[in-house]
Formats: structure tokens, C-alpha cells, sequence
């Protein structure tokens, strides 16, 4: 009901137009982490409003203070991570989410406006601690207009360091393309971590 009234709100108000949603996998195929660029407050519910699947997102741990906005945040399904300390409890909870199907999203560069800030290597790490597929998901505005693309789903092969660096690189490479041409230095695909 959330999910649906943000969306006649996004079509209404945002002018909300969501591209190639057919190349997200459906819940029976198990979890999937979303990952997309992050310009916005308004990007996890936009994300979610444009999935065709229920969406969880992990999000920083000082959200959840304020009694009144972690009422909003525990209501999009969101779950705590500490960016400064150990976010071990954080993962374990998304892969639970994941192993028992659901969508978590993560916004690869840790944060919103982060122009060419580098990829961090969370959400390729939890694909494969989980053994799901990564969604890539672009997320941009024009002038007021939200869009949303999704690009081909992306598998991991393997468990090493050395793969979570390469899908990481993959994911923010589909994230770039997927943008519209003007929009693409405000995502680099250079030097993830």
C-alpha cells in the first residue's frame, strides 16, 4: 500500500518513469542485491516504488536515532549498518534477508552526491557470501523528472577478494552506461574497492 501510494505520488509529483523493469529477476528466483547511485533522500523510496518486488535497504545507523524518523526507516524495511565501525552485524542481517529472498538495496559509493566517489565493495561481498545476483540500477533526475533504469543482472563466479574487486568494477561500469550520456561523470568507474 506504502509502495503503491509513493509511486502514484512519484508519477504526479516527480514526473517517475522507470526503464527496462522486465530485466529484474522475480522473488521465485531468490534474493537479489539492488545497487544503483545514490543523488538523493528520495532515492530509496523511488528505487522501491520502481522495483517490481519488495526492496530492503541497508541504511546508516544514525537514521534509526531520531524516534520519529526510525519509525519511516524501520517502515521501508531498512535495517542499521555502522559506516564507521564494525558493520559485521549489518551483513549477517543481509544476508539472512537475502538467503530467505528477499531484495536488499545498497547504494555503491556509501553515500548520497558522491559524484566520482569510489565504488566500495560491500555489495558484491554480500552477493557472495549470499550466492544471489546483483541488480544494477541507475537513478538520475531531469530538471524535477526521476528515472530509473535497470541494467542485465550480474552473477558472481567466486568468493575471492580478487572477484568482489571485479564485479565491483562491473557494477559501477553497468551503473555508468545505464545513465544517460550527460549524466555519466557523475559516476566513475574507476578504482573500486
Amino acid at each position: 500500500l506504502v509502495r503503491n501510494g509513493f509511486f502514484l505520488y512519484a508519477k504526479l509529483f516527480h514526473g517517475f518513469k522507470i526503464i527496462d523493469r522486465w530485466r529484474v529477476p522475480p522473488k521465485e528466483r531468490g534474493g537479489l542485491v539492488v545497487v544503483s547511485n545514490h543523488i538523493s533522500t528520495l532515492d530509496p523510496p523511488m528505487m522501491g516504488a520502481a522495483m517490481p518486488r519488495e526492496v530492503h535497504y541497508m541504511a546508516k545507523k544514525e537514521l534509526f536515532e531520531n524516534r520519529y524518523f526510525r519509525a519511516l526507516v524501520l517502515g521501508l524495511r531498512s535495517f542499521p549498518v555502522d559506516r564507521e565501525g564494525n558493520a559485521s552485524s549489518a551483513i549477517k542481517e543481509a544476508v539472512r534477508r537475502l538467503q530467505r529472498g528477499f531484495a536488499i538495496g545498497i547504494f555503491i559509493q556509501g553515500t548520497r552526491n558522491a559524484g566520482d566517489a569510489e565504488a566500495q565493495g560491500g555489495a558484491a561481498f554480500i552477493a557472495q557470501r549470499a550466492g544471489v545476483a546483483l541488480q544494477p540500477a541507475a537513478i538520475w533526475l531531469e530538471g524535477r523528472r526521476y528515472r530509473v533504469r535497470f541494467g542485465e543482472p550480474i552473477f558472481p563466479q567466486g568468493k575471492s577478494r580478487e572477484e568482489a574487486a571485479r564485479l565491483t568494477a562491473d557494477l559501477m561500469r553497468s551503473i555508468r552506461e545505464l545513465l544517460p550520456e550527460h549524466k555519466r561523470g557523475s559516476v566513475s568507474a574507476e578504482n573500486p574497492h
